[in-house]
């Protein structure tokens, strides 16, 4: 009975620590710098720099805005990623896209930055399988293909746990009753 006790505590040790496990190639997401640096680009033989306050605007109005992003960037202290490289000094591939597409439109507002990226939210990610907009709105960073859509396990481990301590419950019942005196 012991031996059944203790493999039972062992399958259910596992399903426990598998998200853990499947996370552990991740690397530690950086705390975002206090200012956003500046992105230099050009238009038409202009050059214009997207600010820190540029940046913030098009974080507000268009990936924390619902009718473009349905995943809840906002809540996510991390989300200058959607553009920047780790080291927020420079920008990632999709970051790159952005800007591209921003200096084949004209200066960068809040409505052109919104033109930009409709032009790019459909291409490829550096997510295996993941538009741009889909890795988006499944809470993924488009630029990093280490970036996984977020998950919610709870609900598929919750069924499996239940399954096991049935299963487990059936035979420590078994075995308490069916004792021989």
């Amino acid at each position: 009975m012991k031996a059944l006790a203790i493999l039972s505590v062992f399958i259910a040790l596992i399903f426990v620590a598998l998200p853990a496990v499947s996370s552990a190639s991740t690397p530690t997401l950086p705390p975002p710098p206090s200012s956003l640096p500046s992105i230099t680009y050009y238009y038409d033989s202009t050059h214009y720099t997207i600010t820190s306050t540029e940046w913030g605007s098009f974080f507000g109005e268009i990936i924390d805005n619902k009718s473009y992003v349905s995943y809840d960037w906002i809540n996510v202290s991390t989300q200058d990623l959607i553009v920047f490289d780790l080291s927020y000094t420079g920008l990632n591939p999709f970051g790159l896209e952005l800007v591209v597409a921003l200096s084949s439109i004209g200066f960068p507002s809040v409505s052109n930055m919104t033109k930009a990226f409709l032009s790019i939210e459909n291409k490829p990610s550096q997510i295996p399988g993941y538009s741009n907009i889909q890795a988006l709105d499944a809470g993924a960073y488009p630029g990093f293909s280490f970036s996984k859509p977020v998950t919610n396990y709870t609900g598929e481990y919750i069924g499996i746990g239940i399954i096991v301590a049935l299963f487990a419950s059936i035979f420590v019942l078994y075995y308490v009753f069916n004792r021989k005196k």
